[in-house]
């Protein structure tokens, strides 16, 4: 549960950031999927093995499109989010004002 207003704030930005990210990336498989054929086709779900191969595509279709690079620095904001808030739950816990 997050029961502090630096934790709230944490985890709004942290929602926000990942809300654009997961609407771009989605938009990014739509957009490449459109000159696919039906068999070579990315599936919706989000998938490690094929990011590279997506992000190949997707320059190769769009080359001045600047959406991957805002998706990848999303899902990096989310990421130092997600260690910020680590960090201050720790540090929320060892000052002792934590409930757990």
């Amino acid at each position: 549960m997050v029961d502090s207003i630096p934790a709230q704030l944490f985890m709004s930005a942290f929602l926000g950031f990942f809300f654009v990210a997961f609407v771009l990336y989605h938009l990014m498989v739509f957009k490449v999927n459109r000159f696919l054929d039906v068999g070579e086709k990315f599936p919706h779900s989000i998938s490690f093995g094929q990011r590279a191969k997506l992000r190949d595509l997707y320059k190769s279709l769009y080359p001045r499109s600047v959406v991957y690079q805002f998706t990848m620095i999303c899902a990096g904001a989310m990421f130092l989010l997600a260690l910020g808030f680590v960090a201050f739950r720790m540090w929320d816990f060892l000052r002792g004002t934590a409930h757990l």
